[in-house]
């Protein structure tokens, strides 16, 4: 069986727009499990627990799973062809 993988080009718009719906995406899902289910995640460096009606509550303090990023690049260039 073979891959097909297909080649699209995109302007620097498009690719300007991907972190901004990637955004949107994942807020709107967030949204939707919140509403369905109780979900768990980080803020503010503290785990936290969301039922259904909204009321979060802390599970556990992550501070100290938090490295410090000063070794990655601040800007991501895009490569000239």
């Amino acid at each position: 069986m073979t891959a097909y993988t297909s080649v699209i080009k995109a302007g620097k718009y498009e690719d300007d727009m991907i972190p901004k719906l990637a955004i949107h995406a994942f807020r709107h899902a967030f949204e939707r499990a919140c509403a369905s289910s109780e979900v768990v995640y980080a803020k503010n460096q503290q785990l936290m627990r969301r039922a259904q009606n909204g009321q979060e509550t802390a599970v556990k303090d992550l501070s100290q799973a938090y490295v410090a990023a000063d070794h990655l690049p601040k800007v991501l260039k895009r490569k000239k062809n």
